[in-house]
């Protein structure tokens, strides 16, 4: 079954500033301790990154996927979900909403792991997901 984890932060910096930092995946593992290795694998004629492979510090285990990002809803947000990998679904988004000092970002994620993970476990592992995905990351982007 598919869980989901949504959460929102304030970063002071414009959306743009957010997204170059947010997509910039080969840099992952300089601010996202649980991501180890990453490799673009396809790239769109602007250079955005279509297609990532990433290896992933899962705690209970390492996990291996490809995920495809969509980047039509710029400059509201993007979103991605799974092409393969050692989970059964992925998907997930970011949104900025840009006010006058700083942008609400909103992430949003579902997966589903295809394996049993004890409740303890689940709850740790979206900690360290928000964690990474919006706490590390505004202290990546405010940091310049």
């Amino acid at each position: 079954m598919a869980e989901s984890v949504k959460d929102s932060i304030d970063i002071s910096a414009t959306a743009e500033e957010i997204f170059d930092v947010a997509t910039d995946f080969e840099k992952y593992p300089e601010w996202n301790p649980q991501i180890k290795k990453v490799k673009i694998l396809e790239t769109d004629e602007d250079g955005y990154a279509t297609e990532v492979w990433f290896e992933v510090d899962a705690k209970v285990r390492k996990v291996k996927y490809t995920l495809e990002y969509d980047y039509s809803k710029w400059p509201k947000g993007y979103s991605w979900k799974l092409v393969e990998g050692d989970v059964k679904k992925l998907s997930g988004s970011y949104k900025f909403d840009e006010f006058e000092d700083v942008t609400d970002v909103t992430y949003q994620l579902s997966i589903d792991p295809g394996f049993s993970v004890p409740g303890f476990l689940k709850r740790q592992g979206e900690k360290q997901i928000v964690k990474g995905a919006l706490e590390d990351l505004k202290k990546r982007v405010e940091k310049g």
